[in-house]
C-alpha cells in the first residue's frame, strides 16, 4: 500500500520553545491513523504545519507525491487535505446548509462573470453545490436542521457539521482535532462509528488526534505518540498501550522500588 502522506524531519521553534523537534510520519492511502500525546505534547502544532498554518523551520510535508512546504492553507486544501478543529470555528450566524456549501464552493471556485451575470452555469453550479451539501448532512443526520443557523445547533452536533464541512472539500485526508471533545458518552460512541463509516464511504484517509483512549484505541489502525514534539512510540493499539514510554508520558516517571526513601523532616 502507497503512502498518501510523508513528513519527514519537520521541526518548529517558538522563541526558545522547540514545539515539534524532527517528527517523521508515514500515512498509508485509507488508513485510519491515531497520533495522540499529553497536554502541550505538540499535537495541533503539528496539524497546523500540516495545513500550512504555520510554516516549518525544518523539513518536509508531501501529501500525494506534492510537497506541501510553504503553500497557503487554501492551497493545501485544494490539493486534498482538510480538517476540523480543537475550538470549533463554523460560521456561527449562516445556516447549517451554507456552512457546508462554503466548502464546497471554495473547492469549485466558479467564474466572476458567471456570478455577477447570474448565467444558467452559476445556477447549474449552484444546485449542485445544494444537493451535496444536503446529502452530507444526511450522512451525519443533519439534513433537518439545514436552515438553522449553526450556533443553534446542540453541541455534538456542531462537532459533526465541522466534519460535513471538511468533507464537503473533498479531502484525500481528512485530520480531526479532538473531535470527541466535550460529547458525552452516547455522542462519542456514535462518533467512534461515523468516523469508521467516512473512512469507508467517502474513500478519505483519516489522521485523529484524540484524548478519549477507549475511542483511539477502539477505532485506530495505528498510533504514534509524541511528547514535547518528539516521538516517543509507533505502533498498533495493544502496542501502544503496553509501552512503558507512553505510559511514562502520561502518568509520569514510575515508582522506583530500589530508591532510597526520604530522609529528615519537612
Amino acid at each position: 500500500m502507497s503512502n498518501l502522506l510523508e513528513v519527514d524531519g519537520l521541526s518548529i521553534s517558538f522563541g526558545g520553545l522547540k514545539a515539534v523537534d524532527g517528527f517523521s510520519i508515514s500515512i498509508p492511502k485509507g488508513a485510519l491513523y491515531g497520533l495522540i500525546g499529553p497536554n502541550g505534547a505538540g499535537k495541533t502544532t503539528l496539524f497546523n504545519l500540516l495545513t500550512g498554518v504555520y510554516q516549518a523551520d525544518r523539513g518536509t510535508i508531501t501529501l500525494d507525491g506534492k510537497r506541501l512546504n510553504g503553500l497557503k492553507p487554501s492551497r493545501i486544501v485544494s490539493l486534498g487535505m482538510a480538517r476540523t478543529f480543537q475550538n470549533i470555528r463554523l460560521f456561527q450566524n449562516l445556516s447549517v446548509l451554507d456552512n457546508v456549501r462554503i466548502a464546497g464552493q471554495a473547492r469549485h471556485g466558479g467564474q466572476f462573470r458567471d456570478a455577477l451575470l447570474r448565467t444558467f452555469q452559476f445556477w447549474r453550479e449552484e444546485a449542485a453545490l445544494h444537493d451535496e451539501a444536503m446529502e452530507l448532512l444526511a450522512v451525519f443526520n443533519l439534513e433537518g436542521r439545514a436552515q438553522e443557523q449553526a450556533k443553534n445547533l446542540p453541541y455534538g452536533d456542531q462537532r459533526r457539521l465541522e466534519i460535513a464541512r471538511a468533507l464537503a472539500a473533498h479531502p484525500k485526508l481528512l485530520l480531526l482535532d479532538e473531535p470527541a471533545a466535550g460529547m458525552n458518552t452516547t455522542e462519542k460512541q456514535a462518533l467512534t462509528t461515523l468516523i469508521a463509516q467516512i473512512r469507508d464511504r467517502f474513500n478519505v484517509t483519516v489522521l485523529l488526534i484524540e484524548h478519549d483512549m477507549g475511542l483511539v484505541m477502539g477505532i485506530c489502525e495505528q498510533i504514534t505518540v509524541i511528547e514535547y514534539g518528539k516521538l516517543i512510540a509507533r505502533g498498533v493499539p495493544s502496542e501502544i498501550q503496553s509501552d512503558p514510554r507512553v505510559i511514562e508520558a502520561y502518568l509520569g516517571e514510575p515508582d522506583d522500588e530500589h530508591a532510597a526513601a526520604p530522609q529528615g523532616g519537612a
